[in-house]
Order: C-alpha cells, then structure tokens, then sequence
C-alpha cells in the first residue's frame, strides 16, 4: 500500500461564514482516491477520479470559461522533463 499524500486547495464558499472551504485530495491510504470538500467525503476510485477530474473540467469551462484566477495561483507547479 502507497503512503498517504495530501493535496489541499481553499475554495469560495458563500455558504460559509469565512466565505471559504477547503478541498483536500487524498492519495493513498484505504481509498486510491479520498476526496472532502468542506464536510463531505468520498471515496473513490483512481479511474473514478480520474472520470470526474474530466467531466468537472470540460463542464467548467464549457459553462463559466477560463480558470478563476484563485484556482491558478493554487496550482501544483508542474514538473517539465529537460
């Protein structure tokens, strides 16, 4: 089994009284895929996530355009092979 590693961005949530939440991904551990959003949890699948990974970013930018600048500036750097 693979050591847990955690991914975590902070979201707008204008359900909340901080006015945010934060989204944490979870590699590893009992699930290959742990994913919370605020309260809610769900595990998952490295093939499931993968799917919602591709229906979340076609229908996203379909509907509202290019990434908001708060998810850019939260991004992993990607590494480049040179």
């Amino acid at each position: 089994m693979n050591l847990p590693r955690y991914f975590s961005v902070i979201a707008p949530a204008p359900w909340n009284k901080s006015g945010k939440t934060k989204v944490t991904v979870r590699t590893g551990g009992a699930y290959q895929v742990y994913l919370c959003v605020g309260n809610d949890r769900s595990g998952m699948t490295e093939g499931e996530a993968w799917a919602l990974w591709v229906a979340l970013g076609n229908a996203l930018h379909a509907t509202y355009g290019d990434t908001p600048a708060w998810a850019t500036e939260q991004a992993a750097p990607t590494k480049q092979e040179g």
